[in-house]
């Protein structure tokens, strides 16, 4: 049996972090299963660094995790403007559409994916989507 004890991170233990600190805190609550603990750390290093990519999808992903959809779809969207061409930030951004039920604006992310050689299952998304609609 595995006991687990929910982190205890504070506004000030936040704010006292440096920047890669908080990066790092961050990835170990998320790979740890506190993804809106690991929102709230990762927080910092998007408002210090806005152009870093990696914050970016390590914030979706925790917001994704934490079913906090809407900052999971605002994450992935800006990593999208710094990333362009990446096929797993377009299938991220289709998945948190997905999930709100917002299956065609998802198809248009899984298309592009699809079309960036992602995954078979983003064509397998789109063809559902399409489904729906005839």
């Amino acid at each position: 049996m595995t006991i687990r004890f929910t982190p205890q991170i504070s506004d000030l233990m936040i704010e006292s972090m440096d920047v890669f600190d908080a990066f790092r805190t961050g990835e170990e609550l998320l790979a740890g299963r506190f993804p809106r603990d690991a929102a709230r750390v990762l927080r910092k290093v998007v408002d210090a660094a806005p152009s870093h990519a990696a914050a970016w999808e390590l914030l979706g992903r925790a917001h994704f995790a934490a079913a906090q959809l809407s900052p999971a779809e605002d994450a992935f969207r800006r990593l999208i403007d710094l990333e362009p061409t990446s096929a797993w930030a377009q299938t991220a951004l289709g998945l948190s559409l997905d999930r709100q039920s917002r299956h065609r604006e998802g198809a248009v992310h899984h298309r592009l994916a699809a079309a960036m050689g992602a995954s078979a299952h983003d064509a397998t998304r789109v063809e559902l989507v399409d489904r729906r609609t005839d």
